[in-house]
């Protein structure tokens, strides 16, 4: 699972640069994809089904995404949506796509409303965490510049 964690860092901060995320904040969007992978990886290992793992992940992925906008005074956008590429459910949505070409309308039912679980998991946790007051997210840095 470690492993998974370090990759899904690497993969965010790939991701972020492709968007052109400014060189500072590469480390903390890797944080937020990790931390995401982390808690989805934690929840499919115990038995969890993917609709609720992509929940819990795309949960953190949100929270973290919000604590570090307000630290790094940047944009939550910048950590969001780099984080949260490693939950999207791109496999499941080929597999959609297939089974609909190849005429196999049971699998791709199948594969369709998991995509559809997924992606309204992951909308709801994000909603859930901006949803939430200001306040709570207002931090007292204490930054000593002279």
């Amino acid at each position: 699972m470690i492993f998974e964690v370090i990759l899904a860092f690497l993969s965010t901060i790939t991701v972020a640069v492709m968007f052109n995320t400014p060189k500072k904040e590469l480390l903390y969007c890797g944080i937020v994809g990790g931390v995401g992978w982390f808690f989805y990886s934690l929840c499919i290992n115990n038995g969890f089904c993917s609709c609720f793992s992509n929940f819990c992940g795309s949960f953190f992925i949100a929270l973290f995404s919000r604590i570090f906008s307000k630290i790094r005074k940047n944009p939550i956008s910048i950590f969001i949506i780099a984080g949260i590429v490693t939950l999207v459910p791109g496999a499941n949505i080929y597999n959609t796509i297939l089974n609909v070409v190849l005429s196999n309308h049971d699998k791709a039912t199948f594969y369709g409303m998991e995509t559809i679980k997924s992606a309204c998991a992951i909308a709801l946790a994000i909603i859930i965490i901006f949803s939430m007051p200001d306040f709570i997210f207002n931090f007292k840095i204490n930054n000593n510049k002279k």
